[in-house]
């Protein structure tokens, strides 16, 4: 009798020992997955260049409670600093529906022009209000920009909306 309790734990330590590392391989690959996903969180869906200016566009993210869409942009040039006067207005979906720009925020203001200091980002957010979650894409955001002596354009097309 003394010889089997000794033998029956000795041939449940493998298994335990199994089943313990098999959970820490599913932690590591879930702490692997969130490492993953944060690296992407800078990471553009599409980029413009125009001028000797990336335009970056990181985020469309709808918010269906205020129907509202939010676009998120870094801005990074290569030339000497400078200004350039925003002018955006709207932005069409799919279907033809224009939606007003409703708030901004330029870095840490929400008015004036875009100060862009060669080689550091600076990052903008624009949002669009009155839009329904049954808009899925947006087929024009026409980021209008004015610096001496011209109006410019860096145009995005056909992007998908993030519902929250």
């Amino acid at each position: 009798m003394k010889i089997l309790l000794f033998v029956f734990p000795v041939m449940l330590a493998p298994n335990f020992l199994f089943a313990q590392s098999q959970q820490d391989c599913n932690k590591l690959k879930e702490e692997n997955a969130y490492l993953r996903a944060s690296l992407k969180i800078n990471e553009p869906i599409k980029v413009v260049n125009s001028d000797k200016i990336e335009f970056k566009l990181l985020k469309a993210e709808g918010n269906a409670k205020s129907q509202s869409i939010t676009f998120t942009f870094v801005l990074l040039t290569s030339a000497a600093n400078w200004e350039i006067e925003q002018r955006i207005k709207s932005i069409i979906d799919i279907d033809g529906n224009e939606y007003e720009l409703k708030s901004k925020t330029i870095g840490a203001k929400s008015y004036g022009d875009i100060v862009l200091n060669t080689d550091v980002p600076i990052k903008c957010t624009f949002t669009f209000g009155g839009v329904l979650p049954a808009v899925k894409l947006i087929k024009l955001f026409k980021f209008e920009y004015y610096y001496p002596g011209q109006t410019r354009f860096a145009e995005f097309r056909d992007i998908s909306i993030d519902w929250k």
